[in-house]
């Protein structure tokens, strides 16, 4: 039998009360946006001319872009400077990216191999050079090659805009107000929306850790990727919310949805002024356990943002910026300026210094680096100090010095085995030496701390936290290294992933370790300030955390809300599972439990139709002739007994299992059905819909109905909710 004359398509009648839209797409800068639709080409491309050239005109057509390359590095370079005065430097870096590329000898040598060899113009000539490279890197796997595809996209829109002698799409004049859609996004286009009043972004592309994303995520800015047709779909002028927390936006919503994400702001309103008077509570678990919560650093800002947040001190703080910030090497007295600066907003707690971080990876301009094949690899951290060590020296008696008036700490980054702690520590200890000769005074106590970030350090924890007085998990490139994986890779199938089995595994060694020496270890990475992440990170045993100042007061919620003892149980179960997928699916369904805001169950249907396949008894959601969700019954004794739903993993979130089940109940009850809701969400969501209470089979015939009591959602606690 065909699969059209056996599957019934519900009516609009059953599944819709309005002409509201539903789109989905995965969140990349969480929030709640509202506004008009304006629709935007910001990746129109110029038309790519093509003509055969002489061969006499080949040596005028590579000067030609030679030329062209030098203008788009100089704009590139003045929209870096752009963003470095607004954002900060590290969301300038992202276009260092896009420079490198210009100057890439591979490109270089592409164009002019097809150049010379087919005697075509140079515009012609990059389009092939970077289509074949484009080809060559979006095959593989590797996630660094895949995000060099992702600028090369860029570099040739650039480039081709120069040639064409027009200026790069922007953003319409007056953006105030509007919901930005876009088939997609470059990071030059994200750079112009800066404090012009845009309030959310729809990309049709796009991932999550791209350029334009992390400078959307920089700027506040909620914003939907991997919106399939969303330019076809929202008309210029529709009304749109996003909600960037499920991962859905809806076109032209109706009073209903609107009056729902009208109590969800004011839900987030709630939530964030609860946020500010918690400023002065203590980071304490409801079960009594103190959790120490301070900030990770990079300037004085940073420090000014920790201080108003009252974290305790600085776990983290990032010298490079005070290297970056200046055209030379800064002296020992401009250092301690610097360092004193960001101590002075934090005492009386402690400012954690972590010595200069640097490589080929990272260099500064003034400081020159030989290349190397691989150079997050290569000679980096403590390595390059311990090669340049009269850098190493000028930073210690800088930190030293400050140590005499304000409590700070020295912490060695990227540290790989004993020998290299070692050598540090001796060279602290000539430096004090030195300073005390001079008549210097500082902290002869100073402690000495060890980043966790190499699958090295792991491994000899209970040798290395002998030769130190803390340990600091750097969680970011742990993760990065112990996988094999690229963190800035733009694919969302990435092999980076923080709740891998060998990671959490390793997190719980090095709690354990610690604590059995009697020292203290943080976390500093990306996931100490996520808390999705934070009952997993207790239970391991973990008990300081650094974050960004602005997530702090949001960890310190979450650990006020929860208790160890759960916590524990939570670790206790991850450490048994075998796979990243159970890990994730465990830590999430304990988020879902205890997040304070949840988009909202709409009772409002959307475009996602479901269907009735009777031949093979389940309520199916098909999108792009893909099934994505389905809840399956079978028929016992009379009655139809709804078994188990099921919601693709990606699409879990966004609000489909509460329309999957509802349009099934909905056609229960015209089929006159009686039920068993053997399944726990079906039974929760009658739980809170009560006027489906009616199909489900009596008490006496059925245990589950006794169970399942007209309760209002109203009066529902947070903990009682039922999420997806």
């Amino acid at each position: 039998m065909r699969r059209d004359q056996r599957v019934k398509q519900m009516s609009n009648t059953e599944q819709q009360q309005s002409k509201t839209t539903m789109i989905l797409g995965e969140v990349a800068s969480e929030g709640l946006a509202r506004g008009r639709a304006l629709l935007c080409d910001c990746a129109k491309q110029a038309v790519v001319p093509r003509r055969q050239i002489a061969e006499s005109d080949i040596l005028a057509e590579l000067a030609r872009f030679d030329e062209a390359v030098t203008a788009v590095e100089q704009t590139l370079h003045e929209v870096q400077s752009s963003v470095t005065k607004a954002l900060g430097k590290k969301e300038a870096d992202i276009f260092e990216a896009q420079i490198l590329m210009l100057r890439d000898v591979e490109l270089r040598l592409a164009v002019r191999e097809v150049c010379t060899s087919q005697k075509i113009n140079v515009e012609a000539a990059i389009e092939q050079a970077i289509q074949r490279l484009v080809g060559v890197f979006e095959k593989v796997d590797d996630p660094y090659l895949r995000e060099r595809a992702a600028d090369l996209h860029e570099v040739r829109k650039r480039l081709m805009d120069h040639f064409a002698q027009q200026s790069p799409p922007v953003i319409p004049s007056d953006p105030q107000g509007c919901v930005l859609v876009t088939s997609e996004l470059f990071s030059f286009a994200v750079a112009q929306l800066e404090g012009r009043g845009v309030r959310g972004l729809i990309v049709e592309q796009g991932g999550l850790t791209a350029h334009a994303t992390i400078l959307a995520r920089a700027m506040g800015i909620p914003m939907l990727v991997r919106v399939p047709h969303a330019t076809g779909q929202i008309a210029a002028g529709d009304l749109v919310i996003i909600d960037a927390l499920a991962g859905r936006a809806f076109i032209n919503p109706g009073s209903d949805i609107l009056a729902a994400y009208d109590r969800l702001e004011m839900d987030l309103q709630a939530h964030q002024s609860a946020l500010q008077h918690s400023v002065d509570q203590p980071a304490v678990t409801r079960d009594g356990v103190a959790v120490n919560l301070s900030a990770n650093v990079g300037q004085t800002g940073d420090a000014v943002a920790a201080e108003r947040v009252k974290a305790n001190g600085a776990g983290l703080y990032r010298t490079e910026f005070a290297f970056f910030a200046q055209d030379h090497f800064p002296s020992e007295d401009e250092q301690y300026r610097f360092y004193r600066a960001t101590a002075e907003h934090l005492r009386p707690a402690t400012t954690v210094i972590r010595v200069l971080d640097i490589g080929s990876d990272k260099p500064l301009a003034y400081f020159p680096l030989p290349s190397e094949p691989n150079p997050v690899l290569g000679r980096r951290g403590v390595r390059l100090l311990l090669a340049h060590r009269d850098i190493l020296r000028t930073q210690l008696r800088a930190i030293l010095r400050l140590s005499a008036t304000h409590p700070v700490s020295i912490l060695l980054p990227m540290i790989c085995g004993l020998e290299e702690v070692r050598a540090v520590k001796a060279v602290v200890e000539a430096v004090k030496s030195e300073l005390a000769r001079e008549g210097q005074s500082f902290n002869s106590s100073i402690p000495v701390g060890a980043m966790i970030e190499t699958p090295a350090a792991a491994i000899l924890v209970s040798q290395l936290i002998d030769e130190v007085d803390f340990l600091s998990v750097g969680s970011n490139d742990l993760v990065q290294y112990i996988l094999a994986a690229d963190r800035l890779g733009g694919d969302l199938d990435s092999s980076y992933e923080p709740l891998h089995p060998a990671v959490v595994r390793t997190l719980a060694t090095l709690a354990n370790a610690t604590r059995t020496k009697g020292k203290a270890i943080s976390v500093c990475g990306e996931i100490a300030s996520d808390p999705a992440f934070t009952a997993l990170l207790l239970g391991l045993g973990f008990r300081n955390l650094s974050v960004t100042p602005g997530r702090l007061l949001e960890i310190k919620h979450t650990i006020r809300s929860m208790e160890v003892t759960t916590a524990e149980a939570l670790s206790t179960q991850a450490l048994a599972l075998s796979t990243t997928a159970e890990i994730r699916a465990l830590v999430q369904a304990d988020w879902n439990l205890r997040r304070p805001v949840v988009s909202p169950e709409l009772r409002s249907a959307t475009h996602l139709n479901v269907t009735h396949d009777k031949s093979s008894q389940r309520f199916e959601i098909n999108i792009d002739d893909k099934t994505v969700a389905y809840l399956s019954y079978a028929s016992q004794n009379g009655n139809t007994v709804f078994e188990h739903t099921y919601v693709l993993e990606e699409m879990r979130g966004k609000g489909i299992a509460a329309q999957l089940v509802r349009a099934a109940l909905t056609e229960a009850r015209h089929l006159k059905w009686r039920i068993v809701p053997q399944c726990s969400y079906v039974a929760g969501f009658i739980h809170r819909n009560p006027e489906f209470l009616e199909l489900v089979v009596p008490s006496e015939d059925n245990p589950l109905r006794a169970q399942i009591k007209p309760v209002s959602s109203s009066h529902l606690q947070p903990s009682e909710k039922i999420k997806q």
